[in-house]
Parts: C-alpha cells; sequence; structure tokens
C-alpha cells in the first residue's frame, strides 16, 4: 500500500464508513442477516479507526501545544465515547428490534458530525501546526497499527470474550 500522511488516511477511513451507512440503508429493504453483517463491517471500521485516531493522531494533535486544538482533542474524544456507547447498544439488539434503525440512523448523524468536525477544523489545524513530515510519520504509524488491529479486530475479541462469558454462565 503507498505510504500516505495521516489526514489522508483518516479521510480515506472515512469515507469507506461512509459507503458501509449507504450499504446498511440499501439493506434496510434486505434481510436481517444482511443488516447485521453490515453493522459488523461499520462496527469494525469504526473501532480500529478510533482506536488508532485515540492511540496515535490525538496525542500528536494535542501535543502542538495550542489551546484551540487541544479543546478540537477533548470534544472528539467525547465524540467517540459517544459513538461507542451506540455500537454497544446496537451490537446487543437484532435487526429486527422496533429501536434497530433508529439508533443506526443516530449512529450515522453522530458519526458524519464527528467527521464534518474533524476535516473542517482539526485536520486543517493539525496540518499547519504539525507539518508534512509529521503527518507522513503519523500515516505510517497509522498505517501499522491498523493493520495489526485488522488482523486482530478489537470487537472480535470484545465478542469473543463476551461469548465465553455467557457459556461460563
Amino acid at each position: 500500500m503507498p505510504k500516505q500522511n495521516a489526514i489522508t488516511l483518516l479521510k480515506a477511513d472515512h469515507a469507506a464508513v461512509k459507503k458501509l451507512f449507504a450499504q446498511e440503508q440499501k439493506a434496510t429493504k434486505q434481510s436481517d442477516e444482511k443488516k447485521k453483517s453490515i453493522f459488523d463491517q461499520i462496527n469494525d471500521a469504526l473501532t480500529v479507526h478510533a482506536t488508532i485516531e485515540e492511540e496515535i493522531f490525538y496525542p500528536a494533535v494535542k501535543k502542538a501545544r495550542e489551546e484551540h486544538l487541544k479543546d478540537e482533542v477533548r470534544e472528539a474524544y467525547e465524540e467517540h465515547q459517544q459513538v461507542k456507547n451506540l455500537l454497544a447498544k446496537i451490537s446487543n439488539i437484532s435487526p429486527d428490534d422496533e429501536s434497530w434503525d433508529m439508533k443506526i440512523k443516530v449512529l450515522k448523524e453522530d458519526v458524519e458530525h464527528h467527521v464534518k468536525e474533524e476535516e473542517s477544523e482539526m485536520f486543517p489545524d493539525a496540518k499547519k501546526f504539525l507539518g508534512e513530515k509529521r503527518l507522513n510519520e503519523l500515516g505510517a504509524e497509522l498505517q501499522a497499527r491498523k493493520q495489526e488491529l485488522k488482523k486482530n479486530p478489537p470487537t472480535k475479541l470484545i465478542r469473543n470474550q463476551q461469548e465465553a462469558f455467557s457459556a461460563a454462565k
């Protein structure tokens, strides 16, 4: 895979998740199994994306020591937590639950809001304060961590732990 700077890589993730939400929207008229499968892909993609941002990108941005950048990072962490909570709720219901479609809609809106803020505020600020060289270094770090997480997705670990816990009851 060609080297990407951090912002290019994160924007590519945003675009991929947007496509998954479009697929989920179309799947609303299809089987519950298809809807669940697409949600699992959304869940995995968002979990990996949030993890690499929280572990690598946000700490680097926060080091810029600009107060408004620190605020942007703090807000992004809060938005991630909100999305994670919603992902957990959706994971615990099935597509035939009457609240499924509304929860997916709220998740999509939350993610779109977060993406808009990152792309219009945080990314331009990060480019300004971190510079191209640092963004390229971060891009390599993000890509390496992303590959690691794809081999062993966090949501897969969580599901396996939940299944093991349920079986032990």
